[in-house]
């Protein structure tokens, strides 16, 4: 079997996959084995095969039939629940994975109502506390936009079903569980990343603790996004190669120190499983873990295993443990990294090969590898990545990484120099942190893909294995990667100049946010961007990274489209459910212009947003009735405002357009007011669907105005559980007795129109 373990590995995926969902990936992976094994294998082997494939197929299904809840509905509920792990504590919000006495699973979350309850629960909980708590059961939120995050089915893969909120969390009614080495192990985890957070100079400790412990919830947005622009934000998290340096850093101390081979083979047997815990267990750890362990046992009792066979072994455990694992992103790119460097190992990474080069061989076969599913997940990938580990790499490797390891050493002991090595450091992290923010921020430093079909997925996937099989053959590199970038090519071109058009109604929660893409790539508009007010709290409640309208929907919403551009950015008025959002996509879309309502820049947010504009060189037009544009696949044409005074929602832009075959009109937030302005200026109106104005207030809306325009579709844009009570029941009865179609953002998430010149069909993203 040496050698062949990689088809055994395959049969792992193809049973998997086969029992997850039945598709054209499964049956492509499950045929071209097959297929590769008859030609070139023996009949034992293709038996094997499909022993693997049917057990894998079973042990999932068997993880489908015991991950279910004993829960059916939303309950209230008295709890008795266990920590599985060292709750976070984020602001004002606790949250940890709870588990009650029938071995159910729950995503504990917690607000925190008081600065004083905050330190008590800082100071008495920990991974194993068991705690009894009266609270209700609430459903995980589905995904409200297209592409955009599913909690709920992240939760049901690591076999969380609900959430629990409690109405408070007493320490009283709290207790210690006992001493499982797991708890122990992971409470030990959180006073390192406490000593850090002490000792460490503000900078330094975010690194330190993400390099130590695995812990990423101190770095900056600013130098996360900065990393991942380069593509080497893989440094950030602890790898194959951080436990490859560990591993050979034990290693050669305990030689050094005088223990025999066979002494340091049980220490590492035994310390390698302890650190994958203390370094918070993900799978990119774990796989290195368990391929460490197998390496070093093949070695020790001389199994006929090549590195391959073990990667292969270390796969198919990982997924007899979990099979729901395959759908985690750092799983998915841990493997696709080590697989191919493993197979490419014997062409590229020869030790004839000046370092430098190998170098360049390992960053171009890790992009190589990686592009497919950063693509399907985050919708682009970084062009400059091979460039950029080039330089970082040797610098984590060689200096940060044992830096800081010796640095939390030195820590514990208390040595006097501590504080200036400490100093030092830290500004060698602010300059490098300042170089990858710099070369992050090169244009075109992202290439933006869209997220790809499965048709596009294969032949990327494709490009990728010709590219690797001419390079195996002596070709030179731009000719082996000539297929690929014609692909690449071919996608984007395809995705961008599309025949088809689509208007979305973005589910921005309670706000506006509209996107208009027309067909060919003729027009790019968004109307409003949504936003939220950012109401003051005290310094003991803020969150690291609160959630923005901006960064965590429209950009990967955009992104997601393939939309790298808007040609014009439309502020119907300066509310911030209208605009707040609009400041976070300026300067990271091309915006060719921005238009706003007469004056409305005389307000405070949409004034700051002009100036962030001007700063990056955008185009800022005032428009009113009158101003229009037309192009072969519409017209569009603003009536209102009619005046140059603002005086807040009944200045609203208000834009009519023709495309796709119907007649829209965009209300913003204008009001009785305005619509009556707008039913004496026009006395009728041809509208096919309105965007009903100010969230379906009955302070829009009026019935002389609905009659005016008698519109087939009226779709409504209001979050959900809002506190404003939008639509309010008297426009909706308005909306009923002109037989209008409603459809609304709270109830049915984002609201497409997908459509050619000849007509469309709506959709909406919930049932």
């Amino acid at each position: 079997m040496s050698g062949k373990w990689v088809f055994m590995a395959l049969a792992a995926f193809s049973g998997i996959l086969l029992s997850f969902e039945l598709q054209l990936l499964s049956i492509l992976v499950l045929s071209i084995t097959i297929i590769r094994i008859v030609y070139c294998e023996s009949f034992k082997i293709l038996s094997l095969y499909f022993v693997f494939v049917l057990l894998f197929y079973f042990t999932s299904e068997y993880t489908k039939i015991t991950h279910v809840s004993n829960y059916t509905s939303p309950v209230e509920l008295q709890a008795v629940l266990t920590f599985k792990e060292y709750p976070q504590i984020d602001g004002n919000r606790l949250k940890v994975v709870a588990v009650s006495p029938q071995k159910e699973k729950f995503m504990l979350l917690y607000k925190i109502p008081t600065e004083n309850e905050k330190d008590e629960l800082v100071r008495k909980l920990r991974a194993g506390t068991v705690c009894k708590m009266d609270g209700k059961l609430v459903l995980p939120e589905v995904n409200r936009n297209e592409h955009a995050f599913n909690y709920r089915q992240y939760l049901k893969r690591m076999n969380i079903h609900w959430i629990f909120e409690p109405d408070s969390i007493s320490t009283f009614d709290c207790h210690s569980s006992g001493t499982s080495l797991m708890a122990t192990l992971q409470n030990l985890r959180a006073l390192g990343v406490q000593v850090i957070e002490n000792e460490f100079p503000e900078k330094l400790a975010s690194y330190a603790t993400a390099l130590i412990f695995g812990e990423r919830s101190l770095i900056s947005e600013e130098a996360d996004q900065s990393y991942k622009q380069l593509g080497v934000v893989h440094l950030l998290a602890i790898s194959g190669l951080h436990v490859g340096i560990i591993v050979g850093s034990v290693f050669f101390l305990c030689i050094w120190v005088g223990m025999t081979r066979e002494a340091v083979f049980w220490t590492l047997l035994f310390l390698l499983p302890v650190y994958a815990v203390l370094s918070g267990g993900n799978p990119p750890v774990i796989r290195a873990v368990i391929m460490a362990i197998l390496l070093l046992s093949a070695n020790r009792w001389r199994l006929p295993l090549s590195t391959l066979d073990i990667f292969s072994l270390s796969f198919m455990l990982f997924l007899l443990f979990d099979p729901l694992l395959i759908y985690h992103i750092g799983f998915q790119l841990s493997f696709a990294v080590s697989f191919a460097l493993t197979v490419s190992s014997a062409y590229f990474l020869q030790q004839k090969n000046h370092v430098l080069l190998q170098m360049l061989n390992i960053s171009l076969i890790s992009m190589l590898s990686s592009l497919p599913i950063l693509s399907y997940h985050f919708y682009e990938f970084s062009l400059i990545s091979i460039a950029a580990n080039l330089l970082f790499v040797p610098f984590y490797t060689i200096i940060l990484l044992p830096a800081v390891f010796l640095l939390f050493a030195v820590s514990l002991i208390k040595l006097p120099f501590f504080d200036f090595v400490a100093g030092a450091l830290d500004k060698v992290v602010h300059v490098s942190e300042k170089m990858a923010s710099a070369a992050g921020s090169m244009p075109y430093s992202m290439h933006l893909t869209g997220k790809p079909s499965s048709l596009s997925m294969i032949f990327i996937v494709g490009g990728i294995l010709i590219f690797f099989v001419l390079r195996e053959r002596k070709v030179s590199p731009l000719k082996c990667a000539l297929p690929l970038l014609l692909i690449l090519t071919v996608h984007s071109v395809c995705q961008k100049y599309s025949p088809y058009g689509e208007v979305v109604f973005i589910d921005v929660g309670q706000g506006d946010s509209i996107l208009i893409k027309l067909p060919y790539n003729r027009g790019v508009y968004m109307i409003d961007t949504g936003g939220q007010l950012d109401f003051p709290v005290a310094e003991w409640q803020e969150r690291r990274k609160p959630f923005k309208v901006g960064r965590d929907t429209l950009l990967p919403f955009l992104k997601s489209k393939g939309i790298s551009r808007i040609d014009q950015l439309i502020l119907t008025h300066s509310d911030a459910d209208h605009i707040g959002a609009a400041d976070e996509l300026i300067g990271e879309l091309k915006i060719g212009e921005i238009l706003i309502s007469p004056n409305s820049w005389k307000k405070p947010m949409m004034a700051d947003i002009i100036n962030h504009a001007f700063k990056e060189k955008v185009k800022v037009k005032e428009v009113k009735a009158g101003y229009r544009w037309k192009n072969k696949s519409g017209s569009f044409y603003f009536i209102y405002p009619f005046d140059d005074e603002y005086e807040g929602n009944d200045d609203s832009i208000v834009l009519y357009a023709s495309f796709g075959g119907l007649s829209w009109l965009f209300t913003g937030d204008l009001e009785k007011g305005g619509e009556q302005e707008m039913i004496s200026a026009y006395g009728h109106l041809d509208v096919d669907v309105l965007k009903v104005g100010h969230h379906g207030s009955r302070g829009s809306s009026s019935e002389p105005f609905i009659q005016m325009t008698s519109p087939e579709y009226a779709v409504i844009s209001a979050g959900k559980s809002n506190r404003y009570g939008h639509p309010h029941a008297e426009v909706l009865d308005i909306l009923e007795a002109e037989n209008a179609q409603v459809l609304r953002t709270d109830e049915s998430g984002a609201i497409h129109f997908r459509f050619t010149s000849k007509g469309g069909t709506f959709k909406t993203v919930l049932p």
